[in-house]
């Protein structure tokens, strides 16, 4: 055992009278070697899809080898728009001219590394994706049908416009576009119709909320007049390459699709060779589920790889493994963590300052652990899962040192323990 602290509690138990129970109760702090509560820590990757998130990815050559672009599926344009005709008489109108638009993209500043303008390249897809499965390399990777690009990234696109983000001045880039780029956007049920969006500056990571497009028209009820129609987008992934491989040591949370790391728990029963805590506690001590007062796992941040670093806070999560034989598809149960949040880490800690230790209670787990049955009398899993709180949340994921490091995970316990009862 790493560590111990002790300290008396200002107030006894409630009692008959003072002799009752001689003494006072002990609260003990005592941390835990990996080596002594935990083994078979593993990552496992690949939960939910870029698709998921709802947000896009841009980059080019970001952290010297992060490439990223967004693909959008286009909705439907507006048909009926009601007009003022050359009576002054307003009336919906069907027959409506599309002379052009924009194309305004909204980006995220926070989430975005670029501090300065950069340019943005806006095309269309010449080639059917899926939404759901396209990568860097593949535009469908189904059971049934996998299909590279022809040219990886997104296919050999149609070029249609350049703009300029710059956060200083807001969060959006507008791409003008002609009447006919709009109308190659109409059919909404060919699978090889969409829009790419890609950034031509190095070495920059910019996160994209949404993106709609203005249409401005000519309604027939009165050609002298020009209208704008609002038209979004129906659905967005993000492709990326190169894609992370899993640590060959260490414990991985979050990413696009999302990591997840479990191990095996096993709390010692019985406590002893702590020189400070056998002088107080009679030794060797018996734990009991009763006297855990607080439980955490303890990891310690390391460096997450630049490319994946994050620019915004992540939300840890803990849950029990119902069926460690079949990851990494085996059901989790409830969160651990009282708070619906999750245990928020700052993007520091990955990045500028690693080295944070960062505990994620479990205290209810822990003692039913000890008591092998939790309150309804079920087996108490003796695998957890760290994962992040949202799944996939963000392209960018959480890192911490793992066993064998010299920061490895610790099991920190708070023990409230009573003096021994004597009879007279």
């Amino acid at each position: 055992m790493a560590a111990f602290t002790a300290g008396c509690e200002e107030q006894t138990p409630v009692a008959l009278s003072d002799d009752a129970i001689p003494g006072s109760p002990i609260t003990v702090t005592v941390e835990i070697p990996w080596s002594e509560f935990a083994s078979n820590l593993e990552v496992f990757g690949g939960y939910g899809s870029a698709e998921d998130i709802g947000q896009g990815v841009l980059a080019e050559d970001f952290a010297g080898s992060l490439d990223a672009r967004t693909l959008m599926r286009i909705g439907a344009y507006p048909r009926i728009a009601t007009v003022q005709d050359t009576t002054g008489a307003s009336r919906p109108d069907s027959t409506l001219t599309i002379l052009g638009g924009r194309f305004v993209a909204f980006f995220d500043p926070v989430e975005s590394t670029n501090t300065t303008p950069v340019t943005l390249a806006l095309g269309a897809t010449t080639e059917e994706w899926d939404q759901t499965t396209a990568t860097w390399d593949f535009a469908i990777d189904t059971i049934n049908d996998q299909r590279s690009w022809a040219e990886a990234g997104g296919g050999a696109v149609t070029p249609f416009a350049e703009a300029t983000w710059d956060p200083a001045t807001g969060d959006t880039a507008v791409f003008i576009l002609d009447s006919a780029q709009i109308a190659s956007w109409t059919d909404t049920t060919d699978l090889s119709v969409g829009a790419r969006i890609a950034v031509l500056d190095t070495g920059e990571r910019l996160a994209l909320n949404r993106a709609l497009i203005r249409l401005d028209a000519r309604p027939s009820s009165n050609p002298d007049t020009i209208i704008e129609l609002t038209a979004t987008t129906r659905g967005s992934t993000f492709i990326y390459s190169p894609f992370p491989q899993p640590p060959p040591d260490g414990v991985r949370i979050g990413g696009a699709p999302s990591w997840r790391t479990i191990l095996d728990l096993n709390l010692p029963e019985v406590i002893d060779g702590i020189p400070e805590f056998c002088a107080i506690v009679s030794c060797p001590h018996t734990l009991s589920p009763g006297e855990i007062s607080y439980a955490a796992l303890v990891l310690t941040s390391r460096l997450t790889e630049a490319a994946f670093q994050p620019t915004d806070s992540i939300r840890l999560d803990v849950r029990p493994v119902l069926n460690r034989a079949a990851m990494p598809k085996s059901p989790l149960g409830v969160s651990l963590i009282v708070t619906p949040f999750g245990r928020t880490v700052p993007p520091e800690a990955f990045g500028s300052a690693p080295g944070l230790e960062i505990e994620i209670p479990f205290t209810g787990y822990a003692r039913d652990r000890l008591r092998g049955t939790d309150a309804s009398g079920n087996p108490t899993p003796e695998t957890l899962a760290l994962l992040s709180v949202i799944e996939p949340f963000s392209i960018a994921f959480a890192s911490f040192e793992g066993p064998l490091s010299p920061a490895e995970p610790y099991l920190r316990l708070v023990l409230t323990i009573g003096p021994p009862v004597e009879l007279p």
